[in-house]
């Protein structure tokens, strides 16, 4: 991709493999030629997908707006919603913002985030494969394996799931969710899901039926 290494890509720039930022450099809360390369884009803001390679412009970024998008297939961990350090955050809860895109994997790491016992081996991982079809989008999230100090033994999970339409059902282990247990924006085309709390040491099956 060569226009990644020249003058259309100069003022952006990738935060690991999933984000793409592409800062205001001038006086203007309108930004230009952002340069999207090859793959699905979602604005993180605004849930609008891009098809790269395409230049961007005409963006609309505010001071609070940074201009962000995600690749598809993207698998993000996040702290739950709300939280402002990770002294206070609620470990009984963990969220995923998801960007279904074919088929595509992520591996959590955890250890205890205060001492280095994890040199040790005191950690565990935990796998989220995810799988995009036509008729429906399949999240299996596999067992914590290994331990730490002060490892919750279950937690719920909240799912954000981002670029599809609204699912007819959404089945936890091949039952369905109360429809009080998730909702579709359609404006964002996102759907988002709230577990019950599970136990770590068995995976589960989350599937989004259209």
């Amino acid at each position: 991709m060569p226009k990644t290494l020249g003058a259309d890509a100069r003022y952006e720039f990738l935060a690991g493999s999933d984000f793409l930022v592409a800062p205001v450099y001038k006086d203007s809360d309108t930004r230009d030629g952002i340069y999207l390369p090859k793959g699905t884009w979602t604005d993180y803001w605004t849930g609008r997908t891009y098809r790269g390679p395409t230049t961007v412009d005409g963006y609309h970024a505010p001071l609070d707006t940074l201009p962000l998008f995600v690749k598809g297939g993207s698998i993000v961990p996040m702290w739950p919603k709300g939280t402002t350090s990770w002294k206070t955050r609620d470990r009984n809860e963990l969220d995923w913002d998801l960007y279904p895109k074919g088929d595509s994997g992520y591996t959590l790491y955890e250890d205890d985030v205060v001492t280095r016992h994890f040199a040790e081996g005191a950690s565990a991982t935990q796998r989220v494969t995810v799988a995009a079809r036509r008729t429906a989008t399949t999240v299996d999230v596999g067992a914590s394996r290994g331990s730490y100090q002060d490892k919750p033994a279950s937690r719920a999970y909240r799912f954000t799931v981002h670029g599809e339409p609204a699912p007819r059902r959404v089945l936890l282990d091949g039952h369905p969710l109360p429809r009080t247990s998730w909702s579709y924006d359609s404006g964002t085309g996102v759907t988002t899901v709230s577990t019950p709390r599970l136990t770590l040491d068995r995976g589960f099956t989350l599937r989004l039926v259209r």
